[in-house]
Order: structure tokens, then C-alpha cells, then sequence
């Protein structure tokens, strides 16, 4: 997906998850934390990711 992203002109993409969600997954992936709301829902965090596409070291 990010490389049709790529070919489409898209530079960046962002995304948003829960702490129970797929965090770890995205990380590993290139994605980095750029907002949390704690506590929501409670007893969890909402988490916001992006990523500058384009940039990885093939």
C-alpha cells in the first residue's frame, strides 16, 4: 500500500491506534508516536502515528 502511496505522490502517512490494539506492529514498521490520549478508553491510550514515506534504506 505504501508503495502505490508512493507512485500516487503521497509523502506521508498517519494512522491511529489503541494500546491494545497493533502499536508494536506499527513501530516495527516505521511508524513513530506523534500523540497519546491517556486514558481513553479507560484504562487504555489512543495512540498517533505517521511515517514520511519514501525514506526507507532498501
Amino acid at each position: 500500500m505504501e508503495e502505490e502511496a508512493l507512485r500516487l505522490g503521497c509523502r506521508n502517512a498517519h494512522l491511529d491506534t489503541y494500546s491494545f490494539e497493533a502499536r508494536p506492529f506499527y513501530g516495527k514498521n516505521g511508524y513513530e508516536v506523534f500523540a497519546t490520549l491517556d486514558d481513553f478508553p479507560p484504562g487504555h491510550q489512543k495512540h498517533f502515528l505517521r511515517k514520511r514515506l519514501g525514506t526507507e534504506i532498501r
